[in-house]
C-alpha cells in the first residue's frame, strides 16, 4: 500500500506515519522562517548596523537599506538592534520588483512620556516619496510604495524626518 511505501521512505513504522510528517513540515517551515531571516551575501549585520548609526540627542539612529530583505528579516534585523542598544530608532529600506518596503522601529522607551516617538508617525514621510502608505504601532511600522527609483530620497526623508522628531 502507499501507507507502508512511506512508512519505508521515512523509516518509520506505518502506524507513526501522520506524526512524522507533521514533524516533517514544522521542520521546513521553521527552516524557510530562518532563511528569510538570515543575512543574504554582501547585507550588512545588526553589529554593521550599529557601528553606521548616527546620534541624535543620545539616541543611537540606523537609517539603511537591506537589498532584498523581506518584511520579517527586516523586523527582525530591528528587534535585534532593539536588544543590543536603546534608546535606538531603526528605518530600514529595501527594493524588489519595483516596489519598494519600509520598516520603523523605535525602542520602547522612546515611546512613552513627554515627546513620544511614534514609528508610524516617523515613516509616513518616506511612505509617501515611494507612492505608498505606511502604518502599524508605535514602535514598529511598515510601509510599502510602488516608486523604488526613490528609495534612496525615502531613506533620506527618514534622517531628517528622525533629527526632527528626537530634535
Amino acid at each position: 500500500t502507499v501507507l507502508n511505501q512511506v512508512a519505508t521512505l521515512l523509516k518509520a513504522p506505518a502506524n507513526t506515519v501522520p506524526q512524522r510528517v507533521e514533524t516533517l513540515l514544522k521542520e521546513v517551515r521553521d527552516l524557510k522562517k530562518q532563511l528569510a531571516a538570515a543575512p543574504t551575501k554582501g547585507e550588512m549585520t545588526s553589529e554593521e548596523m550599529l557601528e553606521a548609526a548616527f546620534d541624535v540627542g543620545g539616541t543611537k539612529v540606523v537609517v539603511t537599506e537591506v537589498p532584498g530583505a523581506q518584511p520579517a528579516a527586516m523586523r527582525q534585523y530591528i528587534d535585534h538592534l532593539r536588544q543590543k542598544a536603546s534608546p535606538v530608532a531603526v528605518m530600514l529600506g529595501s527594493a524588489a520588483g519595483g516596489k519598494v518596503l519600509l520598516v520603523a522601529g523605535v525602542s520602547r522607551d522612546l515611546t512613552k512620556g513627554d515627546g513620544a516617538l511614534s514609528a508610524v508617525e516617523w515613516i509616513q514621510p518616506s511612505a509617501e516619496l515611494v507612492g505608498g502608505r505606511g502604518g502599524g504601532r508605535p514602535d514598529m511600522a511598515q510601509a510599502g510604495g510602488k516608486d523604488a527609483t526613490q528609495l534612496a530620497a525615502a531613506l533620506e526623508a527618514g534622517r531628517k524626518t528622525i533629527r526632527s522628531l528626537l530634535g
